[in-house]
């Protein structure tokens, strides 16, 4: 129906043009112009201008629908250069340079997660058993937070996670939500072997123009301390 709104008014614009110049030239020239000329004054512009309006607007509609269709392409392709293509979650490029922006005046926190005994993981059962565990963290881990914030993948089983204006108590509440989340996961292999999952977590504070490797060193080193405490356990830097 749009179209058709679009293809009537040009061509009553081009009957109104076409009329319009005829009754300037009556009154410029006194003639009387007889009334079949009115009438092929009406026919004549609409006939030529409708098919052509309608071939116009009918690639404007084309060329509006290509150009939307493009934007929606770039937008996806541009989503999925920021995606780990495993997991899902941002890969570390697209963490950092997200992270990198934050300017809230609240203070925020990164923890950095790490799955223990993933190495063993791939040896015992292969890669692609590592690689569904890595799956499973990841969905984990980002159904423990909130929109605002940002999880990333930006090491082999290394995640790292940047929760916006959240102090570092509920940040701790969180993190051992999420822990425990993770050590109650029921992985098995495709011939039903189970698999034991968990993570340690170090978390440290982030604050508006703070250096973003500065604060994910302290989180890797409360990561380190939680493992060499024994894994499977959540610390906070200092």
């Amino acid at each position: 129906m749009e179209q058709w709104r679009k293809v009537l008014i040009a061509v009553a614009f081009s009957v109104a043009a076409t009329v319009m110049a005829m009754v300037a030239m009556v009154l410029l020239t006194g003639e009387d112009i007889p009334w079949p000329f009115w009438v092929f004054t009406v026919i004549c512009p609409a006939c030529i201008s409708a098919p052509i309006s309608f071939v116009l607007v009918r690639q404007g509609e084309a060329n509006r629908r290509l150009n939307q269709q493009l934007l929606l392409t770039q937008a996806e392709l541009r989503a999925q250069v920021d995606r780990d293509h495993l997991t899902g979650v941002l890969n570390r490029a697209a963490f950092y340079s997200h992270a990198a922006s934050y300017d809230a005046d609240a203070p925020g926190c990164v923890l950095l997660s790490d799955i223990d005994h993933f190495k063993a993981i791939n040896d015992r059962h292969g890669h692609a058993a590592g690689d569904h565990a890595l799956r499973m963290v990841a969905h984990t881990l980002q159904a423990a937070l909130r929109p605002t914030d940002l999880l990333g993948r930006v090491g082999g089983e290394e995640f790292a996670i940047l929760l916006a204006e959240m102090p570092i108590p509920l940040a701790l509440t969180i993190a051992e939500r999420a822990r425990g989340a993770i050590a109650a996961l029921r992985v098995t292999t495709a011939d039903g072997t189970p698999i034991p999952l968990s993570i340690s977590i170090g978390i440290a504070p982030y604050d508006a123009g703070m250096s973003l490797d500065a604060a994910l060193a302290q989180a890797d080193g409360a990561m380190y301390d939680a493992k060499r405490s024994g894994r499977n356990r959540v610390l906070a830097a200092g």
